[in-house]
C-alpha cells in the first residue's frame, strides 16, 4: 500500500464529505471513488480526443466500451455482494441480540436458583438442628416425665 496525503480547502472538504456520506462512503472510500472516476474520465477524454484527431482507432474505442461494460458488470456484482453482507450482518446482529437477551435471562434464573438453594440449605440445617435437639430430649422437651 502507498499512502498519499492531499490538502484541500475547508469548503471543498465539506462538499466532498457530504457527497461521500450521501453515497454511504467513508472518507477513504470516497477518495478512492474520486480517484477512480478521475482516472477513467482522463482515459476516456484521451481516447475521445484521439478519435476526433484521427489518432485512435475504432478498436481502441471498442476496447474502452468493453471495459466500461465489464466495469458496470463488476460494479453490479460488488453491490450485490455488499447487499448480501449487509443482510448477513443484520441477521447476525438480531441473533447476537437474542443470545444476549437469553444470557441475561439465564443469569437471572441462576441468581434465583442460588438464592433458593441457600434458603433450602438453611431450612435443612434448621431441621437437622431440631432433630438433634429432639433426640436429646425424648420426652418432647416440655416439663419432663
Amino acid at each position: 500500500m502507498v499512502r498519499w496525503t492531499i490538502e484541500v480547502d475547508e469548503e471543498t472538504a465539506q462538499r466532498w464529505q457530504a457527497l461521500w456520506a450521501s453515497r454511504g462512503l467513508s472518507p477513504t472510500e470516497g477518495l478512492l471513488f474520486f480517484l477512480g472516476l478521475g482516472a477513467a474520465y482522463a482515459e476516456g477524454q484521451a481516447v475521445l480526443s484521439g478519435v476526433a484527431a484521427g489518432t485512435h482507432s475504432a478498436e481502441e474505442v471498442e476496447r474502452l466500451i468493453r471495459r466500461l461494460v465489464e466495469l458496470e458488470g463488476r460494479h453490479a456484482v460488488v453491490r450485490f455482494r455488499l447487499f448480501q453482507c449487509e443482510q448477513a450482518l443484520q441477521r447476525w446482529e438480531l441473533s447476537h441480540g437474542a443470545i444476549e437477551t437469553m444470557s441475561t435471562g439465564l443469569q437471572e434464573v441462576v441468581r434465583r436458583l442460588r438464592e433458593e438453594n441457600a434458603q433450602l440449605r438453611e431450612a435443612l440445617r434448621r431441621l437437622q438442628g431440631d432433630s438433634a435437639a429432639g433426640a436429646m430430649d425424648p420426652g418432647g422437651g416440655v416439663g419432663g416425665a
